[in-house]
């Protein structure tokens, strides 16, 4: 049988999900760190982690591969880059301070499947995205700059990877999403990994 651990610096965060989990019993812990040394001795630990304790204290290309301990990140406010870059370091859930006790509930036990549990805000952006899109013409630079896109980067991040200023990687963005017809950039970045912009470019 799997144990639930609740992981965060903050008494409040883990004293509001005590309260929805009702009567499950729970391990708590303070740090990662922590919780990783603990789950040594337990078959399957479900750890549900705030986002800004995992985001502050795990170096940004540590991975949680670990067997016996699955994390579910609640996060205080949807963001696509951040949810792509913590299911490519491995974690298994992921919802919003906004969840119900039944949806946490229910993360717990797909997780604990080893399935990957997701919010349902995601569909709501997926929406929009338009379904075929024969021809877009993009410049050459924006489509370096959606292939980041894809990948999650925020502009700090494409800026640096592009070497372009952030205002000019600002002003790429906004014309991709004119050009998609779609009204922010998760749905121009769920666009670009529909269409293959997060594959490596082949050499000709």
């Amino acid at each position: 049988m799997f144990k639930v651990g609740i992981c965060s610096t903050s008494v409040f965060f883990r004293n509001a999900i005590k309260s929805l989990l009702g009567d499950q019993e729970v391990l708590e812990f303070e740090t990662v760190h922590d919780a990783r040394r603990a789950a040594a001795a337990y078959r399957c630990v479900q750890l549900i982690v705030h986002e800004t304790d995992l985001l502050n204290e795990i170096d940004e290309n540590a991975k949680f591969t670990e067997e016996n301990i699955r994390i579910i990140v609640i996060a205080p406010k949807f963001s696509h880059s951040n949810l792509v870059s913590l299911i490519d370091r491995g974690i298994r859930g992921y919802q919003l301070e906004t969840v119900s006790s039944s949806v946490l509930r229910a993360t717990i036990q797909i997780v604990a499947l080893n399935e990957i549990a997701l919010p349902s805000v995601l569909a709501e952006h997926l929406a929009g995205i338009p379904k075929d899109v024969a021809y877009v013409p993009l410049s050459a630079k924006e489509m370096v700059v959606i292939r980041c896109l894809a990948k999650g980067y925020c502009n700090k991040e494409i800026s640096r990877s592009v070497g372009i200023a952030e205002a000019t990687t600002k002003v790429h963005v906004k014309a991709i999403m004119r050009k998609l017809g779609v009204s922010n950039r998760t749905q121009a970045a769920v666009w670009a990994v529909r269409h293959g912009f997060d594959q490596p470019k082949l050499n000709s």
